[in-house]
């Protein structure tokens, strides 16, 4: 079962990237592991870039991360 996010969805930034583990952490410290096909795409984030948190339909990674500065979308999960 995954964690449900309770934070606000929008108004984020990216504050870490470690592509190898497919793991975002944004600046209010929440975790997110990004599905691994998109490791390749969040190797590009920088920290600063703004994030927009979304609902996915997939009940594995039910979250996207929206980089606005980059126009990409990650398929994540939270990790409390």
């Amino acid at each position: 079962m995954t964690a449900n996010y309770t934070g606000d969805s929008r108004g984020h930034a990216v504050g870490e990237v470690d592509a190898g583990s497919a793991m975002v952490v944004l600046d209010d410290n929440s975790r997110w592991q990004v599905y691994q096909g998109f490791s390749d795409i969040i190797a590009g984030w920088h920290p600063g870039e703004m994030v927009t948190i979304k609902p996915n339909r997939d009940p594995e990674f039910p979250y996207k991360l929206i980089n606005v500065h980059k126009n990409q979308s990650v398929e994540a999960c939270y990790r409390p």
